[in-house]
């Protein structure tokens, strides 16, 4: 299969916890070859138009999507959703509760770290942030940037990551309620990199709430995990999908195109909206950008 047949849908940008701008994604796919990519930032939108614009000046499709933050029992889930109605109301107010959230967690994070004898401030935060929903990575790069640490590795290992003095668990819903909002926003649901701490019953009840397909392919998936989840989908006649969930190379590990799809996957996607609408459906439908967040 030729280089302009792959695609990547799963990709972040600086709209959550990545390092490139949404154009800078769609020039890197383009480099890379790709006929396709998703942009899937955490709990945002933000950054979809700017990469549809992108995208129609280098020949590259975008999938507009977005990666939902929730939980089961003890563990993380993460719902990604695919051609979203940005207009639909119930999952705007989600969003907006999100970013309302997650400053607040920024504050409870400052003042965690502050206990411990680190001296930054909400405002250096959000500063590095430039408006767009705070994350853990601005906290690490503010951390770099006044020497209480070297790396990033660092900062999480000491300070922000799970499990430390300063971490602060961020606001979740529960994978089924991630499902519906997406299906009310006319979107596809996909289980993101679904490890082997997730369990087949899990996979099942959610596939019961309207789940419409797993993502295969991701740098934490095995081989015969790959294979497994393969196996799922077919049983239960799921979508299938996939990308390198890049951020950037922050740690140079990870790269846009480096785990991908060929193109025939995301026209099955395509293919179950048109069913599923009668053929109405525009899934290239970009509306105005969503504001961004404090």
């Amino acid at each position: 299969m030729i280089m302009d047949q792959w695609i990547d849908l799963h990709i972040h940008t600086v709209f959550s916890d990545g390092l490139l701008t949404p154009a800078q994604v769609v020039e890197q796919a383009k480099r890379t070859g790709l006929k396709a990519v998703g942009i899937t930032d955490h709990d945002s939108l933000a950054g979809l138009s700017e990469a549809k614009k992108a995208g129609a000046s280098h020949g590259v499709e975008v999938v507009p999507g977005l990666e939902l933050s929730t939980f089961h029992e003890d563990k993380d889930i993460h719902i990604l959703g695919y051609f979203i109605d940005r207009n639909d109301e119930h999952l705007l107010d989600y969003l907006q509760r999100f970013r309302e959230a997650r400053y607040d967690r920024a504050i409870k994070m400052v003042s965690n770290l502050r206990d411990q004898g680190v001296n930054i401030s909400v405002q250096e935060i959000e500063e590095r942030a430039e408006g767009i929903n705070i994350g853990r990575p601005h906290f690490a790069e503010v951390l770099m940037e006044k020497g209480y640490v070297e790396t990033f590795q660092e900062a999480f290992y000491r300070y922000i990551g799970y499990g430390s003095k300063a971490y602060v668990d961020k606001y979740k819903i529960k994978p089924e309620k991630a499902i519906r909002l997406i299906a009310e926003s006319q979107g596809l649901s996909f289980l993101a990199h679904a490890g082997h701490q997730i369990a087949d019953t899990l996979i099942v009840q959610l596939i019961k709430a309207g789940l419409d397909g797993i993502e295969i392919i991701h740098p934490n998936l095995s081989d015969s995990r790959t294979r497994h989840l393969q196996q799922i989908a077919r049983q239960h006649r799921l979508l299938v999908s996939g990308g390198s969930d890049c951020h950037g190379g922050r740690n140079g590990s990870c790269t846009i195109g480096k785990h991908r799809l060929p193109y025939a996957i995301l026209e099955e996607m395509k293919q179950v909206l048109r069913e599923r609408t009668g053929g109405e459906y525009e899934y290239t439908r970009i509306s105005k950008p969503e504001a961004r967040g404090r």
